[in-house]
């Protein structure tokens, strides 16, 4: 059984510089037993980790609600646990 997984994004670096185009959110979650990420280059951005089906991931989206939609699209079986920050 798999413990620990990391999953770095793709051009993350241009979302760092100064002035940010994009906002950055972290978002926590948690996954059952079974899940499926589904990763292309949609949300080839989106960076992961993972450690005993508890998860985080930062997404670069405009609004709250977008970082939810584009990690559902990436983990549709994800539950959302706690606030999503920005940083």
């Amino acid at each position: 059984m798999l413990k620990n997984l990391a999953i770095s994004s793709s051009n993350f670096s241009r979302y760092l510089g100064y002035p940010r185009k994009v906002p950055i959110w972290r978002l926590d979650f948690l996954l059952p037993r079974i899940c499926y990420i589904f990763r292309d280059k949609d949300n080839s951005d989106i960076a992961l980790e993972i450690e005993n089906m508890k998860g985080s991931s930062v997404v670069p989206a405009l609004s709250a609600e977008e970082a939810e939609r584009r990690l559902r699209g990436l983990i549709p079986s994800a539950d959302i646990h706690g606030e999503i920050t920005r940083l």
